[in-house]
């Protein structure tokens, strides 16, 4: 997008936005035909936001899915406020800028390239762009998973978890490795080379060592 279609603010309108969903019937549509419904709570409707949540579902590699939501602000803001993401985060185009600043320390002044979001002003507008930005992104490419291999997944994470936290084998630093041997005489040392004392594992620096 050329950026002399922005306003000093980065607002566009829709006249100036490539889609696929041309307007708001379109986008309306495309959510009931897809059973991308609104999920916006009391607060947030007060606040002028609306949430829209995905019929599918990320699949983590713990088993665990999470639910896909898009959010829709007054300020002109479209973010992914998806369950998995550690923050929102927004998804409007962006645009370069480049601002002078002064270096204090060279005496002369610098310039930093940057990005700014391309706000969308009104609420139809903000539809069809979200509708266009999850048809792109969310349906271009679905996999399926059935519960069984779920299930297995599960399993294996917790099969891990529990190997790594809640075995047997102690985990010790090198330093304290050195100065266990140190303590072990010769006696103790052929015990263990004969076998006659119980198996001892030690973890170095990720490496399992059997002393046995």
């Amino acid at each position: 997008m050329s950026n002399r279609y922005l306003n000093e603010a980065g607002k566009i309108t829709s006249k100036q936005i490539d889609t696929t969903i041309k307007d708001r019937t379109d986008a309306l549509g495309f959510f009931k035909l897809m059973g991308i419904k609104e999920v916006t709570t009391k607060r947030q409707k007060k606040n002028g936001t609306t949430v829209y949540e995905l019929p599918i579902r990320k699949l983590s590699y713990t088993g665990n899915s999470y639910a896909y939501k898009y959010a829709i602000y007054d300020s002109g803001y479209i973010r992914d406020v998806s369950e998995h993401c550690s923050s929102p985060w927004y998804i409007n185009k962006k645009y370069e800028t480049k601002t002078k600043y002064w270096n204090s320390y060279y005496k002369e002044y610098g310039e930093y390239v940057g990005s700014k979001p391309v706000f969308i002003e009104n609420f139809d507008d903000q539809l069809v762009f979200l509708a266009n930005y999850i048809l792109k992104n969310r349906y271009g490419k679905l996999y399926s998973c059935c519960d069984w291999s779920i299930e297995q997944m599960k399993e294996q994470r917790e099969f891990m978890y529990n190997h790594k936290w809640n075995s047997d084998t102690v985990t010790i630093p090198s330093d304290e490795y050195g100065a266990m041997c140190a303590k072990i005489d010769a006696n103790e040392l052929e015990k263990i080379s004969a076998g006659t004392q119980d198996e001892i594992q030690v973890i170095i620096n990720g490496t399992r060592y059997n002393l046995s």
